[in-house]
C-alpha cells in the first residue's frame, strides 16, 4: 500500500500549492539402486583410497577455515558415492534389461558461498524387451523409454535449485534395409518443473546420417502462470527449435538452431532468430565453446565459455587428452546411435512477470490538482510501475495528509474506499471522490491518498 500526499484542501480561505519431493526424485535418479554395492568388500579399497586421495584436495580449505573444509569434504565423499552408484546402477541395469540400458550422468559439485550441491543433468534409457530388431535383423530400430532430469540453480539471487523432471518414449528406425542407413527418430516428451508446478509436452523428430545429427521439437505448456520467486509469477514458453549439429572432427562440432519462441516478457509476440556456436573439446571433461545468437532477429549476443566438468559414475581411470581429434570420415551411424539419449530438451524455459500484487505494492497516487475547494471533486490517478498482466481492482482511499493542519475524517471528506480498475495491458486508471462541504474551514488542510488490492 502507497501514500502520496499532494493535494491541499481549501475552505472560504484561496488555496495552497499542492518442492522437497523433487530433491528425492532427483537423489533417486542418480542414486537409482543406491546399494550395498558401494560397500561391497570388493571396491571397499578403491573407494576408500579414492576418497583419501581427493581429500588432499581440501588441505587448502580446511587452513582457511573449519566450514569451508568441511563442505569440501562432504563434497569429495558425496562425488565418490554418486561416482560408485551410477556404475552400479548401469552395470546392473545391462544385467537386467540388456546391453542397450544406459544411465547417463553429467553432473557437477557445484559450492556457492555458504551452501553446495549437485547440478547437472542425468538420463536413463531404459530398453523395450525385443527391441532392436526387425525381421531378424538386428541393429535395425530401437524403442526405449527415457527418463532424465536437470537441476540448476533458479538464477533469481533465491539460491535455491530447479528441478526440471522429463520422462518419455523414443522410436528410431533406419530408413533402408542397409545395415549403415541413416537413421530417423520420433519422441515424445513430458517435462514437468518440481518447484513452480510447471508443466510442457514435447513431441520431436530426429535424424542421424554421415554429416551429422539434426533434430526438431516443439514445446506446448499445458499450465499457465504460476507463482515464482517473490514478487514474480512464471509461465512455461511455448516454442520450437530446428538444431543440426556437424562433427568436423571427433573433437571440434558446429552446432547451428533455428528458433522461435514466446517472448520471454509473459508478452504474446514472437521471437525468432538463430544460433550458432562451436564447440572444441579437446578432453572429455574439457571444453571450450564459442556462439554467436540472434542471426535474423531476436536479441543478439556473443559468447565465449570455458567449462571443467567431471562427470560422476565416469570411468575408473581419466580419459586422454585428445587434441584436434581426427576427422570425422562422415561414417555412417551405427547402432549405438539408435540407442543414444535424446539430447534437445533441457530444462523448462519460463517468461516471468510482476504480480499483480507486487504491482500495486510499488504503484503510487498522483493527484491531477494541485489544489481543490471544499465540497468539490478532487481527481487522482493511480499508478503502477508496469503495465497490469490482467484487469487489477484496487481500492483507493483518502487520508489526512501529513503537516500542522490535516484534513478531518467525517468532516472534510467521507472516510470509505473508493474502487477502480486498472485495465490489462494499462499502467494506470482514475478516479474522482468528492469532498464533504466544510464552511467552517479557515486554513487550508492537508489531503493524501493510499491504494490497496480490492479485496
Amino acid at each position: 500500500m502507497m501514500e502520496s500526499r499532494i493535494a491541499t484542501v481549501c475552505g472560504k480561505v484561496s488555496c495552497l500549492r499542492p518442492v522437497w519431493w523433487a530433491s528425492c526424485a532427483f537423489a533417486l535418479m542418480i542414486g537409482l539402486v543406491s546399494s550395498p554395492s558401494v560397500a561391497r568388500a570388493e571396491s571397499d579399497d578403491r573407494f576408500w583410497s579414492d576418497y583419501l586421495l581427493d581429500a588432499g584436495t581440501c588441505e587448502a580449505a580446511l587452513n582457511d577455515a573449519v566450514s569451508e573444509g568441511t563442505r569440501c569434504l562432504l563434497g569429495t565423499g558425496l562425488k565418490l558415492v554418486l561416482e560408485e552408484s551410477l556404475r552400479f546402477a548401469e552395470a546392473s541395469g545391462k544385467r537386467t534389461f540388456g546391453p542397450h540400458f544406459q544411465v547417463v550422468g553429467n553432473l557437477s559439485y557445484s559450492p556457492v558461498s555458504s551452501k553446495f550441491g549437485i547440478d547437472g543433468d542425468i538420463e536413463m534409457v531404459l530398453p523395450f524387451a525385443g527391441a532392436g530388431s526387425s525381421g531378424g535383423r538386428p541393429g535395425a530400430s530401437s524403442f526405449f523409454i527415457q527418463q532424465g532430469v536437470t537441476r540448476s540453480w533458479d538464477g533469481s539471487g533465491s539460491g535455491l535449485f530447479r528441478n526440471d523432471l522429463r520422462h518419455g518414449v523414443v522410436r528410431r528406425f533406419r530408413v533402408s534395409d542397409a545395415p549403415d542407413a541413416d537413421i530417423v527418430g520420433i519422441s515424445a516428451f513430458h517435462l514437468l518443473n518440481a518447484e513452480r508446478g510447471h508443466r510442457v509436452l514435447a513431441p520431436g523428430l530426429d535424424y542421424a546420417g554421415r554429416w551429422g545429427l539434426g533434430s526438431f521439437r516443439y514445446f506446448v505448456p499445458t499450465t499457465d502462470w504460476r507463482q515464482g520467486s517473490s514478487g514474480y509469477q512464471e509461465r512455461a514458453l511455448e516454442g520450437l527449435e530446428l538444431g543440426m549439429r556437424f562433427d568436423l572432427t571427433t573433437t571440434l562440432r558446429l552446432n547451428t538452431v533455428g528458433y522461435r519462441w514466446r517472448a520471454e516478457d509473459g508478452s504474446n509476440r514472437w521471437d525468432t532468430g538463430a544460433r550458432v556456436d562451436l564447440d572444441w573439446r579437446p578432453h572429455p571433461w574439457l571444453n571450450f565453446s564459442t556462439g554467436y545468437d540472434g542471426i535474423g532477429g531476436g536479441k543478439r549476443s556473443t559468447s565465449f565459455q570455458v567449462a571443467f566438468r567431471l562427470p560422476f559414475g565416469g570411468p575408473p581411470k581419466p580419459p586422454a587428452w585428445e587434441g584436434l581429434g581426427v576427422a570425422a570420415g562422415h561414417s555412417p551411424p551405427t547402432a549405438e546411435a539408435l540407442w543414444r539419449p535424446t539430447e534437445d530438451i533441457g530444462p523448462i524455459r519460463v517468461a516471468k512477470r510482476q504480480s499483480a500484487s507486487a504491482l500495486v505494492g510499488k504503484a503510487r497516487v498522483r493527484f491531477l490538482q494541485d489544489a481543490v475547494g471544499s465540497g468539490e471533486a478532487v481527481r487522482l490517478e493511480v499508478l503502477l510501475p508496469a503495465v497490469a498482466p490482467e484487469d487489477i481492482r484496487v481500492v483507493v482511499q483518502l487520508v489526512p495528509g501529513d503537516g500542522k493542519n490535516p484534513v478531518v475524517p467525517g468532516e472534510d471528506f467521507v472516510d470509505e474506499p473508493v474502487e477502480t480498475t486498472i485495465r490489462k495491458g494499462t499502467a494506470s486508471s482514475t478516479v474522482s471522490i468528492t469532498l464533504l462541504r466544510n464552511d467552517n474551514m479557515e486554513q487550508p488542510r492537508s489531503l493524501s491518498a493510499t491504494v490497496s488490492m480490492a479485496s
